[in-house]
Order: C-alpha cells, then structure tokens, then sequence
C-alpha cells in the first residue's frame, strides 16, 4: 500500500471524457489502476484552482465522484478515516473490493474570498489539503511565474493562519522562493510539497533548493516526488525511472528517508517513457529500496508513514 499526494484524475477524466469506475488505457489512474497499484489513499485534485467557478467545478467532481458507489471512494476527512480505511484493506484480499482513499486537496487558494468563508464551507465539506496559489499571482501569495520580489500578502498570512487553525495541510508545490520562506516564518505545523523535485538535479523553478528541502524536514513534513519529466531532468527528454530514483536519493541525503514519499503528478504529468501510469508506482518504490539500500522499514516510511505522520500533526 500506498499514498500519492497529487493525482490530478478530476480534471482529466474531464478532458479524456472517461469515468473513474471504467477501466481505460487513457491516463494514468481509475479505480481497477488504482486498486492493483496498491493506493491506498490519493490526494485528488482536478486542475489549478483560479477562480471561485473553477473551484466549485472541482468540489462538484469530487463530491459526484466519492458519492457514487460503483467508484469504491472512502472521503478521508481524519485519521480515524483513514485508520478504518487501512484495517479494511489488510482483511480484503480480493483487490476488486479495494476501497480507494480520497483526500480533497486544492492546487491552489485563488477561488477562496479574502474574507475566508468559503474556506470554512470548503473545510466542511471535505477539505484537508491546500497551496496558497498554482503557478499564478493571487490576493494571498505568489507563485512561480510571478515576480519573485513578491511574497504573501496579509491576507496570505490571514488564510495561513486559518489553515492551521482548521486543520488543512500546508502545499508549498508551486510558490515562489519569497512566498516560500514566508510561509515557513508564518506557520507553526509541517509545512509538505504535494508534488516537487530537488533543483539541482533538474533546473526548473517549481523545484526546490537544497535548503528548501532540509525546512521541510525541520518543520517534519516531506516531499512528494514528482514523475513529470521536466521536473526529473533539466532536458525532460532524457528523464527516466532512474531520474525518479535520483530525486529521492537527493532528498534522502539531505534529510534521511522520514521526509520523503510519492507526489507523481498522476493524471497531470508526461511520464518517463519507460513508465505508464500508476501501476509503476510500486515498481518504482521497489527499486528506490534496492539502489539505495533502505531497509523494509524505511520503505514504509516512504509508502506511507511520512506522509499518514504529517496528517497527524496538521489535522485536528
């Protein structure tokens, strides 16, 4: 078993015009996928959320999409969700029945009022993941096109405030460098990347520098590796399963193994061509234990433990 903190399925079932339930050779994820990869709880998230429509399309997907029972979605709106999700799963041994754990995450806080009310009937409604912004500039911070010179907003810090109170995750996946320092001055809990990569090893700006990734780990959250090729390897043609492994060797150097897990970008990215969809996963995690000499302890760290412990500290 598994968790994945970024699958942008919402979204693309859209575009591709195919249903969860369905098994399709289009995209990377649907329920049979889903069920003999091993996931066991998903962040889903559909597209950058830019606007207050956008948002409300996204919440309308998710809530058709965990409402129906033929998906075999169970809602983690708290670890006692999760807990019975995962006592389930060890007694099921017929994959088919596997219930998927869905976890409502936005890609961004631009459809949010600066009053914050629709955060709190987001909230109530299943929220427990965010980032303050997708690639673009909004009311509360600045992501990575934006002008760098430019951070949070009070009212940024407003909603950071907020979120923690609530109990909703901190992404900082597409911030800029400025909003990303001022979101670890401005909060007290873990702060986590929902999908990202070490900038040294591939140049790209949604990447995170060396001590970007060891405030992650001071504020005990982790990163979730991103498969998208432009993000594995500065020349995106030459990514490849090994650039995958590469990213968490890299964060395991900086940090050790407690602050890393799988953020694929499922759904929302172009895979390596020696990968296909989310059945790679485990493959994947597979052979980051055997390269790096991780014992079958650390790779549960990885699957799930890191990810299940930033949960635990960011929800109430």
């Amino acid at each position: 078993m598994f968790i994945d903190t970024h699958i942008d399925t919402l979204w693309a079932m859209r575009k591709e015009n195919r249903v969860f339930s369905d098994k399709s050779d289009q995209g990377h994820v649907d329920l049979s996928r889903a069920q003999s990869s091993g996931l066991l709880c998903g962040f889903f998230t559909g597209f950058p959320t830019e606007s207050q429509f956008i948002t409300e399309q996204m919440l309308a997907e998710w809530i058709k999409m965990t409402g129906e029972p033929k998906n075999q979605m169970t809602r983690i709106n708290n670890i006692a969700d999760l807990n019975r999700l995962i006592t389930e799963r060890q007694a099921e041994t017929d994959i088919s029945r596997h219930q998927i754990g869905t976890l409502l995450h936005f890609e961004g806080a631009a459809g949010i009022d600066s009053s914050l009310h629709r955060l709190y009937i987001y909230y109530d409604v299943g929220l427990r993941s965010m980032g303050l912004t997708w690639n673009e500039t909004n009311q509360f911070a600045t992501g990575q096109k934006g002008d760098k010179n430019r951070g949070l907003t009070s009212e940024g810090k407003d909603l950071l405030s907020a979120m923690e109170n609530l109990g909703i995750m901190v992404d900082i996946s597409h911030l800029n460098d400025k909003s990303f320092w001022e979101v670890v001055d401005h909060t007290t809990g873990p702060i986590f990347a929902s999908h990202s990569n070490v900038r040294k090893h591939a140049q790209h700006n949604r990447n995170l520098l060396d001590d970007m990734v060891v405030a992650v780990a001071d504020s005990d959250g982790s990163i979730g590796i991103n498969l998208y090729t432009s993000f594995l390897e500065t020349d995106g043609n030459q990514a490849s399963i090994k650039s995958a492994i590469k990213m968490f060797e890299e964060v395991i150097s900086l940090t050790g193994v407690n602050h890393v897990h799988s953020g694929a970008d499922l759904d929302g990215a172009t895979l390596p061509n020696d990968m296909k969809d989310i059945n790679d996963i485990p493959r994947l995690l597979e052979l980051v234990k055997e390269d790096l000499s991780l014992t079958t302890n650390d790779l549960e760290k990885i699957k799930t433990e890191n990810v299940i412990r930033v949960m635990k500290k960011s929800w109430k």
